[in-house]
């Protein structure tokens, strides 16, 4: 396994450029690029987050889904076509930082639960995705996101039998939300796991760096590694709980002692 963390954990406090060459000040295998907005998708922006990061290598480039990946699936021909060269321009600037992955969050689910089954054009529309992202080196891994189609084991198994060599990014605070155990999740999704994204909480709910909280991460990793996992695992804060960065550093050693 690989220990990362994401250039998110400084969004809204640093711009992604300056937020990757902060990555470097950790000890750190990886990272995941979190893009923040349209003029961010293009190869020189690419080229220049590769440039700042220095020795760190790109896992998985993730953007921000809320801006086009709903319309991926929308009834508008003319709104899919739009959404999916949008897509392609992340896909080409992740490919010039060496990014393995786009971490897809997939269509909303705000007001009320959207079944895998009921999503309009999936079965057209993440072949096509994954064939984009193919050509630029790249794999569309699916993210369980709790305000998402796919947020629950039950959801990943609809997927699985949909699209049987789809794999999935496991977001362990993801799972905290809709009240399911990131163990069962890991479980739902096997060896088709090939990203994690990790957080902690603790007794009261309260998001925290992993080793202030209550998730066992040995059980988790061990878990991983009787699926032959070997992916990354990307710390993945928010901004509000990185200002103190020794404990940034800590919650990594933490990690990184159980890998």
């Amino acid at each position: 396994m690989k220990l990362g963390i994401s250039s998110a954990a400084f969004y809204g406090r640093m711009e992604t450029e300056e937020a990757a060459e902060h990555l470097k000040a950790f000890d750190v295998d990886t990272c995941e690029v979190f893009l923040q907005t349209y003029s961010e998708y293009t190869r020189a922006f690419g080229q220049v987050v590769r440039e700042k990061l220095g020795p760190v290598t790109v896992t998985s480039v993730h953007p921000k889904g809320t801006q086009f990946e709903t319309d991926l699936f929308g009834s508008s021909v003319r709104q899919r076509a739009d959404a999916l060269q949008i897509f392609e321009r992340v896909c080409i600037a992740g490919e010039m930082m060496g990014a393995s992955f786009y971490v897809l969050h997939g269509p909303a689910s705000y007001r009320h639960a959207t079944r895998i089954s009921g999503i309009l054009r999936l079965p057209d529309v993440l072949p096509e995705m994954q064939k984009v992202a193919e050509k630029h080196g790249m794999e569309v891994l699916w993210e369980n996101v709790s305000w998402c189609a796919c947020r629950t084991p039950e959801d990943v198994h609809e997927i699985l039998k949909m699209f049987p060599e789809q794999r999935f990014v496991l977001d362990v605070k993801q799972a905290k939300e809709m009240k399911v155990d990131p163990l069962e999740m890991a479980c739902a999704m096997g060896d088709h796991l090939a990203h994690v994204h990790a957080l902690d909480w603790d007794m009261e709910g309260k998001l925290t760096l992993p080793g202030q909280g209550v998730l066992d991460y040995r059980a988790l990793l061990d878990l991983l590694r009787s699926f032959s996992y070997d992916g990354a695992v990307i710390l993945e804060p928010y901004s509000y709980m990185t200002k103190d960065e020794e404990q940034v550093r800590e919650s990594l050693r933490y990690l990184r002692s159980f890998m």
